[in-house]
């Protein structure tokens, strides 16, 4: 395990017996190596550079400066993450721990609750990349379901029924080696108004008999064909 400790300037200002930082350093170079930095430049700057397991903030005051760089990390390097702090202001911290993947400790963290505290940081940063991966997942369903339709509805508009039209945006996926919510996507864009000066998409079969998105032949050809 690879850990990163930013010990802001302001937590090395309020020292407190059992809660030096070479204490944590040495708490957790038993699982891995350790970095101490003492910016939030040098912090950034590091993980652009590196991959890390595990950032644990030390600090007196859980600043702007502070939160962004978490907000960040969260954005660009996901990561567990425990946060101590003695003073913070409420309706920010609210926003930081809203994704599930922050630990927060307030007050005083000794040295002896570190492991633990760790631990318990991992099993909520898992589940919390779950529970959002899930989300995503479910998402990406629905906008998936969502293009279909309406794909569908485009086809259906040149005289196919609903099954067969399913299964001319199916035909063209496998071919093209898209999903269907990209085929379908690409229905859509051809026969935007936007995209295309041309009246609604048409459908038209090639010789092997396959049908074919895009071509643009009269309908009533298409149809006797």
């Amino acid at each position: 395990m690879r850990s990163l400790i930013f010990c802001d300037s302001s937590f090395s200002a309020v020292p407190v017996v059992d809660c030096e930082v070479v204490q944590y350093q040495a708490c957790l170079a038993a699982f891995g190596h350790v970095t101490v930095l003492t910016s939030v430049s040098q912090v950034e700057q590091r993980l652009h550079q590196q991959t890390f397991d595990t950032l644990l903030i030390l600090t007196d005051t859980l600043h702007a400066q502070i939160q962004a760089l978490i907000q960040r990390t969260l954005t660009s390097k996901p990561m567990v993450i425990v946060v101590n702090a003695k003073t913070w202001q409420q309706t920010a911290l609210t926003e930081l721990l809203d994704c599930g993947r922050i630990t927060f400790i307030p007050e005083i963290l000794s040295v002896n609750r570190l492991t633990s505290v760790i631990s318990l940081a991992q099993a909520r940063f898992d589940a919390a990349s779950k529970t959002l991966a899930d989300f995503k997942r479910l998402d990406d369903e629905i906008r998936s379901i969502k293009l279909l339709s309406q794909a569908k509805l485009i086809v259906m508009a040149q005289g196919f029924d609903e099954t067969k039209a399913h299964q001319i945006i199916q035909q063209q996926a496998m071919q093209k080696g898209l999903s269907l919510a990209q085929m379908s996507a690409q229905i859509i864009a051809v026969a935007s108004p936007q995209k295309s000066q041309v009246s609604p998409v048409t459908i038209a079969m090639s010789k092997d008999g396959a049908p074919h998105v895009g071509a643009v032949i009269p309908k009533v050809d298409m149809l006797s064909s």
